[in-house]
């Protein structure tokens, strides 16, 4: 994708006055903050072509440090954000090099007072109707910069916005810094959790903030403890007070909970008491650092109105323990659900008013709650730490849905992008299940997610002859799903293979679809279900709150 001849590369620099300006850079989506959250949203942004500003008060990528997982749903979307119809593209396959650094996790094991006590994994190996059953473990500081190397625009590291304005009609916002003024439709607040755009918009920080710090400790050790690639749970006199992390490149990462002075030779010190009997050396030491636990969720995500311009994401709008990995993983999941939103917005013109207001509003409802829900998952799992390993673990497993962002889902939400209910696996409001699906004509499988592009819904034609023709197929794309078995049942003719008439020839078989099967379902372009119903009904919907995207046919 070219850059936009409107954008500016250059810029006065020094100190900002009304005189020191350049004529002000147009872009659509000006992003402050460039840590995970704020650069896979210009990732997409870019993808489904839209001109981008990022900007951001650091000296440049986060170099140690940082959150250390991500979780299985990321990891699905991440895939779905390297699919392809080319290999040109630069961000094709951008799961696979995640995959390749990192360590796949799935099974945890509790160690008390010297001994090991559990090994379990079945809340991983549970999951249905996905190809990930892991946390894939790597640091933050490679992500940023995975990220960063897949952006085809600069990201303006060492520049913080000082100022702006806005206007809701017509709908942009202005963003000075030292060296420049962009204008912009939108603002997209990923500055963190001392957010400078949600303090001077004087948005809502609710929350509480438990008297609970913690240590964290980045190395490397020589031990007897059996180093295995399995989070552990470490429990000294009743209570679980430290985490043992394995990570990318052989490093391991400690959690421990202390009282009073918090120091790196108190860390250490509780670590060889935690894996006591077993000896402990510390061969390298890359980072060790403290947090204060806070529990905090903007009360707003879009401002001033439903429409924007302003929208928080990531640690901007929600802030909690590290505990559970969901920190930058509900970032991540914002940047999702949000782009391709504003990729209809700004790039179908025709939506009727009714889905321009819903679009937007639906990312407040349906991001807001599901921060409410991972900080209270998170609040219970940093307070657990002060019982048991087994009580620990067994938590983690009531809350595994959050845990591995497989049970985020949006139903009985109010949210306008939801509708009707349930028809086999697909359910309105949860995730769309990662299918394998038989393609008889190459005598190959393929899954589902394989066959998703981000920015476009996908509506699943289960055993329906329906012709849809495709109108706007950046935006649409469908896919015809078959009864498995209909779709092995061939007719011979002059010694080949036909598909059954009563089957479409494009159509891929899938087991989930059962034999008199006809329904439609809108797969959202992240990876939502919107509507589920008869095929009628769905065309309908599609017709009414997306329209110019299909033209449908007879039988």
């Amino acid at each position: 994708m070219a850059i936009p001849e409107d954008y500016n590369n250059d810029g006065p620099v020094g100190e900002a006055t009304s005189e020191s300006f350049k004529p002000a850079e147009e872009v659509e989506l000006v992003i402050v903050g460039a840590g995970p959250t704020g650069l896979l949203s210009a990732l997409l942004a870019r993808q489904l072509g839209l001109s981008v500003c990022v900007l951001d008060a650091k000296e440049g990528p986060l170099e140690v440090g940082g959150a250390d997982a991500i979780t299985a749903r990321t990891q699905q979307y991440l895939e779905v954000v390297g699919n392809s119809e080319t290999t040109e593209r630069k961000d094709a396959g951008i799961l696979e090099e995640l995959l390749s650094r990192g360590v796949k996790c799935n099974t945890s094991t509790t160690y008390a007072d010297g001994e090991f006590t559990s090994r379990q994994s079945k809340w991983w190996n549970g999951i249905p109707h996905t190809f990930y059953n892991n946390l894939l473990m790597i640091g933050q500081p490679f992500i940023e910069r995975h990220f960063a190397s897949h952006i085809d625009v600069p990201v303006r590291y060492n520049e913080p916005a000082l100022s702006f304005s806005h206007t809701t009609s017509p709908l942009g916002v202005v963003v000075q810094t030292t060296k420049r003024t962009i204008r912009a439709k939108y603002c997209l607040a990923a500055d963190g959790a001392r957010s400078f755009i949600r303090n001077e918009l004087d948005i809502g920080w609710e929350g509480t903030k438990p008297n609970m710090v913690w240590a964290v400790l980045d190395c490397w050790i020589d031990t007897t403890f059996p180093v295995t690639r399995e989070i552990v749970t470490l429990q000294v006199d009743g209570e679980s007070r430290m985490a043992w992390i394995p990570r990318e490149r052989g490093m391991q990462r400690f959690y421990v909970l202390l009282d009073g002075e918090i120091t790196q030779e108190k860390t250490e010190a509780s670590i060889r008491r935690h894996m006591a009997p077993h000896t402990v050396e510390f061969t390298h030491i890359e980072w060790f650092s403290k947090f204060e636990i806070k529990e905090r969720v903007a009360s707003t995500f879009t401002y001033p109105t439903p429409a924007g311009p302003f929208i928080l994401a990531g640690d901007a709008a929600h802030v909690h323990s590290v505990n559970g990995g969901q920190g930058m993983n509900t970032g991540l999941c914002d940047a999702f659900n949000l782009i391709w939103r504003l990729h209809f917005l700004l790039r179908h013109p025709a939506l009727p008013q009714s889905t321009r207001d819903s679009l937007l509003a639906s990312y407040d409802t349906e991001r807001r709650s599901t921060a409410t829900h991972v900080i209270d998952v998170a609040a219970k799992l940093v307070r657990s730490t002060l019982s048991t390993a087994k009580q620990y673990v067994q938590l983690i497993e009531q809350n595994a849905g959050f845990i591995t962002g497989m049970g985020v889902q949006y139903a009985g939400l109010s949210s306008p992008r939801v509708r009707g209910s349930k028809r086999g696996v697909w359910e309105a409001g949860h995730r769309a299940p990662d299918l394998w699906l038989d393609d008889s004509r190459t005598g190959t499988a393929v899954r589902l997610y394989q066959k998703m592009l981000y920015g476009r819904y996908l509506l699943v034609l289960a055993g329906s002859a329906r012709e849809v023709a495709v109108q706007k197929p950046e935006f649409v794309t469908v896919l015809r799903m078959a009864c498995l078995k209909a779709k092995q049942v061939g007719v011979q003719t002059r010694g080949e293979i036909a598909v059954d008439e009563r089957v479409h020839a494009d159509a891929f078989g899938c087991s989930y679809i059962r034999a008199g099967d006809e329904y439609a379902v809108l797969v959202r372009p992240d990876c939502y279900v919107e509507y589920v119903a008869g095929v009628d009904e769905v065309l309908e919907y599609v017709e009414h709150y997306l329209p110019g995207l299909l033209v449908s046919g007879g039988e």
